[in-house]
């Protein structure tokens, strides 16, 4: 099979900015925007020295969360590596003309568009650059949507950590799927039938959970060498940026209508949630465990969902089929999302990057 060569420089793009505008909400609405007493924090990301790995990003959460770390203040400019799996990479004959003599590449406009991301290097995982990345990376987040690749991904980063190819990571984090602790209920023991695609999913995602975990130092997450954070999701929905996925077939009327509903989130730890997330909303906050540098997110465990629909002043103008996406949720409002019911500030913080340092 011919095969793509992944670029290995870093190509620029104009960098977009997002305005938001203040609304005002219910009271009855904690766990977004504008609750008082919220912290902000400073950057849990040194530019100069820190090197996420982005694993999974055949998958439009791995795309949207290496494309906002290139975009948001608190992490752009650190380098972002973006993996791919070979097979991205190899020509297939033409499923629509048996013919044809010429192979296709199903994946070129995504690697495309992500090499056009400005500090985000695709490579394969299982090239040369690859390899020569590792030594220098700190921090990784795994964002494989389906369970079977993110209990694979995983497997593989715990490899590299017990073979010691890591040796300067500091953070993981992972996705992971609600109803895990509920998987002996309905709906989520329907969903867990060995019958469904995949077969019994959300052991899947339990697996992968249990795997970093058990792989994590023990003891004080300020004193240990690495720490790790797991943000379950419900159903993934929403296109995300349209610079990563257009020309996408699913690029679909509902993902487009549910991103700009939905630009909201709820945040608890443990598995307490039941709904949809929203694929740019759950790369923000990804990314925002990688960047805070709050105790409170290490070594734990979030559910997230996307809550809404916004008000119709805030979906006016917004179409993402078209390249009009609303702006993604914004750091203080993640921050406010995980801070503890009832806490006016959160106590304790460590600076440096990533945390712990």
């Amino acid at each position: 099979m011919n095969s793509l060569s992944p670029a290995s420089s870093v190509r620029g793009r104009k960098q977009t900015s997002f305005a938001r505008t203040k609304k005002k909400v219910s009271k009855t609405t904690r766990t977004f925007r504008g609750r008082k007493g919220a912290c902000v924090t400073t950057a849990g990301i040194d530019t100069k020295r820190d090197v996420v790995l982005v694993l999974g990003c055949l998958d439009r959460t791995a795309q949207c969360s290496a494309e906002q770390l290139s975009m948001n203040e608190k992490s752009q400019g650190a380098r972002v590596v973006s993996v791919f799996p070979a097979q991205a990479f190899e020509g297939i004959k033409n499923p629509l003309d048996a013919m044809a003599k010429e192979l296709v590449y199903p994946n070129e406009k995504v690697i495309d568009a992500m090499n056009e991301i400005e500090y985000v290097e695709v490579v394969s995982d299982e090239s040369k650059e690859f390899e020569k990345a590792l030594p220098n990376v700190t921090a990784v987040i795994i964002a494989d949507e389906f369970a079977p690749n993110m209990l694979k991904s995983t497997e593989n980063v715990i490899s590299l950590i017990k073979d010691n190819k890591l040796p300067k990571l500091k953070r993981v984090v992972g996705l992971s799927h609600i109803g895990i602790d509920r998987r002996d209920q309905d709906p989520y023991k329907m969903m867990n039938r060995k019958v469904f695609r995949g077969g019994a999913i959300l052991d899947r995602w339990s697996d992968a959970e249990e795997l970093i975990k058990a792989t994590a130092p023990k003891g004080n997450p300020l004193e240990v060498k690495w720490t790790y954070t797991i943000v379950r999701v419900g159903d993934l929905r929403g296109n995300g940026p349209c610079s990563v996925v257009y020309g996408d077939a699913m690029l679909t009327l509902v993902d487009n209508a549910f991103d700009v509903r939905m630009q909201d989130v709820d945040m608890e730890p443990g598995d307490k949630f039941d709904g949809f997330t929203k694929r740019l909303s759950a790369a923000c906050v990804m990314n925002r465990m990688l960047t805070s540098t709050k105790v409170s997110v290490l070594n734990q465990t979030f559910s997230l969902i996307s809550v809404g629909p916004v008000p119709r002043d805030r979906r006016k103008g917004y179409d993402v089929a078209k390249g009009r996406s609303p702006p993604p949720i914004r750091d203080e409002e993640i921050d406010e999302a995980v801070q503890p019911k009832g806490e006016e500030e959160e106590q304790g913080s460590v600076e440096g990057a990533p945390v712990p340092t």
